[in-house]
C-alpha cells in the first residue's frame, strides 16, 4: 500500500543549500554561526521564482559564505535513473554525480499546510578568496571551515548532522576511488 500527500504552491516552501567543502590547506567542511542564537547550522536558503533548486543551492551557499562553489561530482547511490531508462524500484550507483544527496521535510506549523522542503547538494570551494558582503540583510552569519572529524559535534541540528555525515561517506569513498585527485 502506498500512501501520499498532495501540498500546493501555497502550502510549502521550497529552499536547497550544501555541505561545503575545501581540501587546502587541509579538508574541512564550511559552518554558519548564526550571531542572533549561537546556532551553527550548513548554508541553505529559498529558492527563488523560476530559479532552479540547483541555481539556488549555489546561490544560497555563495551568499551565506562568501565562497564561490560549484557541485562537486561524488558517487552516489539513488533512484534517479539515468536519461531514457525507467526508474525500477531499487537505488543504483550513479558514479560522478552532481545530483541531490538528501532532501530535509519539515512541516513549520499544527495544520500540516505550512511545509519545508529543503534539497542537500555536495559542493566544494573554487577559490582560495572568500567574498564579502554576500549576505542579506536579514542574514547575520559567520562562516567558519572546520575539520571533517569536528564537524558534525559542532552542527545544532540533528538533519544537518545526518547531512553531513551522509557527504563525508560519500566524499571519501569517491575520493578513495580515485586518490589521484
Amino acid at each position: 500500500m502506498h500512501s501520499s500527500e498532495t501540498f500546493f504552491c501555497d502550502e510549502y516552501h521550497v529552499s536547497a543549500g550544501s555541505v561545503l567543502f575545501r581540501f587546502q590547506p587541509r579538508p574541512q567542511i564550511c559552518v554558519l554561526r548564526n550571531k542572533k542564537n549561537g546556532e551553527t547550522v550548513l548554508p541553505k536558503g529559498h529558492k527563488d521564482l523560476n530559479e532552479t533548486i540547483e541555481e539556488a543551492a549555489l546561490r544560497e551557499t555563495y551568499e551565506e559564505t562568501g565562497w564561490p562553489c560549484e557541485f562537486m561530482p561524488t558517487d552516489i547511490l539513488t533512484r534517479v535513473p539515468p536519461a531514457g531508462q525507467s526508474s525500477g524500484t531499487h537505488p543504483r550507483l550513479a558514479p560522478s554525480s552532481t545530483e541531490a544527496i538528501a532532501v530535509t521535510f519539515r512541516r513549520l506549523d499544527e495544520t500540516g499546510k505550512d511545509i519545508k522542503f529543503v534539497w542537500w547538494f555536495i559542493t566544494q570551494v573554487t577559490s582560495t578568496e572568500r567574498s564579502l558582503g554576500t549576505q542579506m540583510d536579514s542574514e547575520n552569519f559567520d562562516p567558519e571551515f572546520v575539520d571533517l572529524d569536528e564537524v558534525v559535534n559542532q552542527l545544532s541540528r540533528p538533519g544537518d548532522r545526518d547531512v553531513v555525515v551522509r557527504a563525508l561517506d560519500l566524499v571519501r569513498k569517491t575520493k578513495a576511488k580515485s586518490p589521484s585527485e
